[in-house]
């Protein structure tokens, strides 16, 4: 009722610490450092961003070359050991269905989300205004992402920097295409199955029957959690969390884990890089892995069909 959105108001507290004081916990400080002299929070060399499509004949898009769907594929589906699984199922989703596709390899950077929501608010602008000079140079009709934090920055925060493109997520990119149905071959997945609705795909843009579609599509058992849709809650890892350390005994992660469990559910799907990840660390931390486990929603895609 009084316009106060506490979301910014800890922000523009984490821009002054950050950028006026200096002040910040060690874990940020690491990753703002990665994100300054590498242009990724997991402090890789840029050199291996596309270490991922290594055998995929995946195109590397040059100034000057033109193509239906520019794939930006966002540092944790291009660095991380786990999410590297994930851009591989969306890309041969994607050639099963004949898109016309190709990515930005070595001179695409981090969107710039964890450095904007952790504070550095000139280390945002820098990596948007080379992401948007890059993208100017290549003729594309829409980007597509599997990340919702690159979804949401490429698509509501880019604007303000003058980089206006059609963003999708590929949740809905995927409904749009002709894929074959499931096999009937009996070596599908038999679990059931709960969706987890990430912050950025539901609340921030209301996407919530787009991914429980296309786990239809693949023809799994769904069963929901108690909090869904736009009474989900966060897996622990957006706002910059994923790079800070949280008490042992209070971790999001964990309790949203539980929540899984309790539905009856042998499988948590997610259409996020870092919810996959919280989800993975929980299962991990907890000794959990015989009794539920986690897997993108390209990859229940790619195994069902």
């Amino acid at each position: 009722p009084a316009f106060v959105n506490p979301v910014d108001e800890v922000i523009d507290l984490r821009r002054y610490q950050v950028l006026t004081t200096g002040t910040m916990p060690k874990s940020v400080g690491d990753t703002m450092r990665k994100l300054e002299r590498q242009g990724n929070p997991w402090g890789m060399a840029p050199e291996s961003r596309l270490d991922w499509a290594d055998g995929l004949d995946v195109r590397e898009l040059a100034p000057g070359d033109e193509t239906d769907v520019l794939l930006f594929v966002g540092c944790a589906a291009a660095f991380d050991v786990r999410n590297k699984k994930v851009s591989q199922s969306l890309v041969r989703l994607m050639q099963k269905a004949s898109v016309q596709f190709g990515v930005l390899g070595y001179d695409e950077v981090c969107c710039g989300e964890t450095a904007r929501r952790m504070g550095h608010e000139y280390l945002f602008q820098e990596m948007a205004k080379q992401n948007i000079e890059t993208m100017g140079k290549i003729k594309f009709q829409r980007i597509v992402t599997a990340c919702p934090h690159c979804y949401n920055t490429l698509k509501n925060e880019y604007p303000q920097m003058g980089g206006n493109f059609k963003v999708l997520h590929y949740a809905e990119f995927l409904n749009e295409l002709s894929l074959p149905g499931p096999k009937a071959n009996g070596n599908g997945l038999h679990d059931k199955v709960t969706y987890h609705d990430s912050c950025y795909l539901g609340r921030y843009n209301q996407i919530y029957s787009e991914p429980r579609h296309l786990l239809n599509l693949a023809g799994v058992e769904k069963v929901e959690m108690p909090r869904h849709l736009e009474d989900s809650f966060c897996c622990g890892g957006g706002g910059g969390q994923m790079w800070m350390e949280t008490d042992a005994d209070t971790r999001i992660n964990h309790r949203r884990l539980a929540e899984s469990i309790a539905s009856g559910a042998d499988l948590v799907a997610t259409a996020c890089p870092y919810c996959l990840l919280m989800f993975d660390d929980a299962i991990r931390s907890k000794g959990l892995g015989d009794k539920i486990k986690v897997m993108d929603i390209t990859e229940i895609l790619a195994t069902q069909l």
